[in-house]
């Protein structure tokens, strides 16, 4: 049995890092792990109290935005494929 809220919280911070704990689709849930981990270290580079800061401040809450939305769908489905995962076995 996988834990469903692990498995979120896993999704939240690591970009389908719960889906690689769920053995599910590995090589996609890899490559999202890898380019969600980029992204957010881009995402801090360019916050306004990061060294990038000058570069594109106006488009930083965006970036931000656009993380946490793509974060909290990830948490959503990791969620709901454990809870499906458990059901079935």
């Amino acid at each position: 049995m996988k834990n469903p809220i692990l498995t979120a919280v896993l999704n939240f911070f690591l970009f389908a890092g719960g889906t690689l704990y769920l053995g599910k689709r590995t090589m996609t849930a890899m490559l999202m792990t890898v380019g969600g981990s980029v992204a957010q270290a881009t995402e801090i580079y360019l916050s306004p109290l990061g060294p990038g800061a000058a570069l594109c401040p106006h488009q930083w809450p965006f970036l931000l935005g656009g993380l946490v939305v793509l974060k909290i769908g990830l948490a959503v489905d990791g969620y709901n494929e454990a809870v499906e995962m458990n059901a079935g076995s």
